[in-house]
């Protein structure tokens, strides 16, 4: 059944359709004229709106009160109480050759939905899914698609698609519809793959995922068969199994090289991990005065940036410390027992000094933990910029089962590149692909309860909810949102690989959540890196 279905020719629509009609875009970010975008041309209850077009089930596809924002009364929604298939549409037409996205804000319910939108412009339909959200928040995604000349004409056309494929009682809202001139994506698509080295020195192979002959690929390949831009190393200073130091790195981004990998360095400035419940000074800087550490800094940081230089390129990103919320090389720089955010804003400013005398077009990158947290961020970014401290890219953790939802991420990452001006950028994120183990040691995510509404542990969430975090960056404003690190892509159950570097029999708790299932094959989510070629 189709509602409201029109072509241009129709009378009743030849103002409507003329304000289609679209001008040569000139820049990117250009609006372009839409029919009743906001949903506010007709009232709640009217089934199928004013310049759409519904296709399917159009019975589900209806409005109601309550829009995205408080200036909006109006939304559109997707619901029945059976399953269905409905999708709202409308073709713009007199579109110029270039790239186009199409923007939309949407929630969904977290149950068996698929959300999404669609912008079809001669070449193919190019879809992104809606997130899933906590109960209310609308998520803002984005999509491109190139317009060509259609039927020996100057000018092509646009089809704009807002989907549902529901069971019943399962429901979608959305609401705020543009379409600009430019085109959005993901341009750093990276894995952390700093447990590599020592995986494969014990034994760990990696298989690419439809072999029909297993045979071991090197993992560093596969990543950048299926899409990957980037790897991340972690470094520590004087590690106790002789794994993440200098030498490592050096080795591992030459092999990075020779994939067409580029690298982002993660400097910890610690003999072990560092996160914001522990940032232990390392062993052999435990004397050093506060003057002495910031010197110790600047050596470590131009060191890490040279072991990269000469295996032949340059890092192209390096982070200056790790989860930094309660700052680096406790005592001495923390941010709140007791806040010194003087030494710690001199510990930043000599790793940045030496990153851009080392390699002046490196980006220097700060991190910190908890991407959902806009007010943890605000406050720590607004106190060192109060120090004079320099940088050139924003970075956080994300993890939906740690760090809020979808919608806070966005919210943080938004309000980030606007409030600062600077590019964002995931550097860690994963969920797990199974609730099951492969070695003896309970893992960090292994209960039921502890996963995020509306994405299972199966193979298939775990490739959904690495999708929509690359969705998330992608949407955000002025193109700022620079990219996504998988975090420790590679980390299977090795025997000796564990999380203690001074433990060989400690066990890994990451395993349910690598890029590779328990058999070593890649995992669906790695070719999510593959839709931003």
């Amino acid at each position: 059944m189709v509602k409201h279905l029109f072509t241009c020719g129709a009378t009743l629509l030849a103002v409507a359709c003329a304000l289609t009609a679209n001008a040569t875009p000139t820049v990117p970010g250009q609006a372009i004229s839409l029919i009743n975008p906001g949903f506010e041309a007709d009232g709640a209850s009217v089934a199928s709106p004013y310049g759409w077009t519904s296709l399917g089930n159009s019975d589900a596809d209806f409005l109601e009160w309550g829009g995205q924002s408080s200036s909006e009364s109006y939304r559109l929604s997707h619901w029945a109480g059976s399953d269905y298939s409905v999708a709202t549409t409308q073709t713009v037409t007199g579109l110029a050759k270039g790239w186009y996205t199409l923007k939309a804000w949407g929630r969904r319910s977290t149950g068996a939905t698929q959300a999404y939108i669609t912008l079809d412009c001669g070449k193919g339909t190019a879809r992104v899914d809606l997130p899933a959200a906590w109960s209310g928040q609308w998520v803002q995604v984005a999509v491109s698609a190139q317009a060509l000349p259609t039927n020996g004409s100057a000018t092509g056309e646009c089809s704009i698609g807002l989907h549902t494929d529901a069971a019943a009682n399962e429901w979608t809202n959305f609401d705020e519809v543009t379409l600009e001139t430019g085109k959005v994506n993901v341009p750093v698509r990276g894995a952390d793959v700093s447990s590599l080295k020592k995986s494969e020195d014990l034994g760990g192979v990696y298989y690419p995922a439809d072999q029909k002959k297993p045979k071991p690929v090197s993992a560093l390949k596969i990543l950048e068969d299926e899409g990957a831009t980037h790897v991340r190393l972690r470094v520590w200073v004087d590690p106790a199994d002789s794994y993440h130091d200098l030498h490592e790195l050096a080795v591992m981004a030459k092999r990075a090289k020779k994939e067409n990998l580029k690298v982002l360095v993660d400097l910890h400035y610690s003999d072990t991990w560092a996160d914001p419940g522990t940032q232990t000074v390392p062993a052999r800087w435990s004397n050093l005065t506060v003057d002495q550490l910031e010197a110790a800094v600047f050596l470590h940081t131009f060191a890490a940036c040279a072991a990269v230089r000469a295996s032949g390129t340059y890092p192209d990103m390096v982070q200056i410390g790790n989860e930094l919320n309660s700052g680096m090389l406790w005592p001495y720089g923390h941010t709140w027992n007791p806040p010194s955010w003087e030494n710690l804003g001199r510990f930043l400013k000599a790793g940045y000094n030496a990153v851009k005398i080392c390699s002046p077009k490196t980006k220097v990158v700060l991190h910190l933990a908890e991407g959902g947290n806009n007010g943890a961020f605000r406050w720590w970014f607004d106190n060192i910029i109060a120090q004079g401290v320099k940088f050139d890219v924003i970075a956080a953790s994300y993890y939906g089962y740690w760090h809020g939802s979808m919608g806070d991420l966005q919210y943080n990452l938004n309000d980030l590149a606007t409030r600062y001006g600077k590019e964002v950028l995931v550097a860690e994120t994963a969920y797990p692909f199974t609730l099951g183990y492969n070695d003896s040691h309970s893992n960090s995510i292994g209960l039921p309860e502890q996963l995020v509404a509306g994405y299972p542990a199966t193979p298939e969430g775990q490739a959904a909810n690495l999708r929509d975090v690359l969705s998330i960056v992608r949407a955000v404003p002025n193109g700022l949102g620079l990219g996504v690190f998988y975090w420790d892509a590679t980390w299977t159950a090795v025997p000796g690989n564990g999380w203690d570097p001074t433990d060989a029999a400690s066990g890994n708790s990451w395993e349910n959540q690598a890029l590779f299932d328990f058999d070593s094959v890649a995992t669906p989510a790695l070719k999510e890196f593959g839709r931003d070629k």
